[in-house]
């Protein structure tokens, strides 16, 4: 470790101080470094112009550590060219480091990506930095999930959001925000014109703040991506993100709804409204509680819509009759390139259904992922050694599936992408 290491920390120092331009990345992740460390290494920075990118991730940082850092990166003297920070997974950074690092931003031109994930910052640490973004405009990316932000940060990101030019993206999963919370988000989107991405999974939104974020997105001409896995949506909330997505204005490419309780007719309402879009390009609904009806109708979809590039399906309650539909789908559908469906009770009927389109009329699906269905071992070798041989895949999840330059198994956690 880092801690136990002072002589490696030393050439660290070294390098920094030196000011070479080809030293434009320092990663100390998961090293004990501490605050006496950073202390010294901030004083290094003060001599640097050429460092862009800093990994402090783990590194039991407090306060103080990151009062030493925001005093380094404001440094008149000599212009610190620090663009990339990450503090993420630092827990003892709390209010106070989140305030130091608002004060920084208030000076500092140049810092483009700040994650700050998992450092405690609650209210009182996020607010000071979200009222940054008023004003900053040199910020594109604030990471600042798991640090029990309540609706009153997400009201100061929202109120942030109507003045800010320079965001391109944000996220705030696993904190306390409600649908109040995710109502202000919205009126902050409504009035934003830069904004990208933005995530708010793993949050305690219902179908007020799905109903919210509908209308503030409506007319939002620039985001893009909408994470909001994790949270309470259910099927009601589902259906206003359905509207949403079947106004022609919307220009969202992405959004993920895993893990909210939407069922069949969540799903339904959902291929409803694209079978008319033509600019989402990914759905995430894993983790859910659609069954046959609803993948039928997203199958019925993909007989029309051929802009849909993913679909995650995984963790579903998924049968035969569905796979079949889908797989049906797939003889015509030539935009679907992902399609996962871990974790779903369909068994051999299923699965030898999907293999048959795969390995004739379907050239254009490259990422499949069948691991932990209802499928014998027997069918499922046997599925699996014919998509290696004949289908377009170049991406196989299977308990059974060759690791090789051709296919490569996915990991069970992408397929919770929300």
């Amino acid at each position: 470790p880092m801690g136990n290491n002072p002589t490696k920390f030393q050439l660290v120092i070294a390098r920094v101080e030196a000011n070479n331009p080809s030293v434009q990345e320092l990663s100390l992740e998961k090293h004990d470094v501490g605050d006496k460390r950073i202390r010294v290494l901030a004083e290094a920075l003060r001599q640097n112009n050429t460092l862009e990118r800093l990994n402090l991730s783990a590194c039991n940082i407090t306060a103080l550590g990151v009062r030493y850092l925001s005093d380094a990166i404001c440094n008149i003297i000599i212009t610190s060219n620090v663009r990339r920070l990450n503090l993420s997974d630092n827990v003892k950074v709390g209010p106070e480091g989140g305030k130091y690092l608002a004060n920084a931003l208030k000076n500092n031109k140049i810092l483009e990506q700040l994650a700050i994930n998992n450092c405690g910052l609650g209210d009182e640490g996020f607010i000071p930095l979200a009222e940054v973004l008023s004003t900053n405009r040199s910020l594109a990316v604030l990471e600042a999930g798991g640090n029990e932000i309540t609706d009153e940060g997400a009201k100061a990101l929202g109120d942030a959001l109507k003045l800010n030019t320079s965001l391109e993206g944000t996220s705030l999963w696993n904190n306390l925000i409600t649908s109040n919370g995710a109502q202000h988000v919205a009126e902050g989107l409504a009035a934003n014109k830069t904004l990208l991405w933005i995530g708010l999974g793993g949050n305690g939104v219902d179908v007020e703040g799905a109903w919210a974020l509908a209308e503030g997105i409506r007319g939002n001409e620039s985001l893009q991506w909408l994470g909001m896995g994790g949270n309470m949506l259910g099927d009601r909330g589902a259906m206003h993100l359905a509207t949403l997505l079947a106004n022609d204005a919307c220009c969202l490419q992405s959004i993920g709804l895993g893990g909210n309780e939407i069922s069949d007719d969540g799903a339904t309402n959902i291929a409803g409204a694209l079978k008319t879009n033509t600019k989402l390009k990914s759905l995430g609904l894993g983790g859910n509680r659609i069954g046959d009806e609803g993948t039928k109708q997203l199958a019925e979809m993909l007989l029309t819509n051929g802009s849909l590039q993913k679909l995650l399906l995984s963790s579903n309650i998924i049968g035969d009759t569905a796979v079949v539909h889908l797989a049906t789908a797939l003889e015509t559908n030539t935009g679907l390139e992902t399609l996962l469906l871990a974790d779903n009770p369909f068994s051999d009927e299923g699965g030898e259904g999907l293999a048959k389109v795969l390995c004739s009329a379907n050239k254009t699906l490259r990422t499949l992922d069948i691991h932990n269905s209802q499928m014998t071992n027997a069918s499922e070798k046997r599925i699996v050694k014919v998509l290696q041989g004949k289908s377009a895949l170049t991406r196989l999840g299977s308990a059974f599936g060759a690791k090789n330059n051709i296919l490569t198994i996915i990991k069970g956690d992408e397929n919770k992408e929300a």
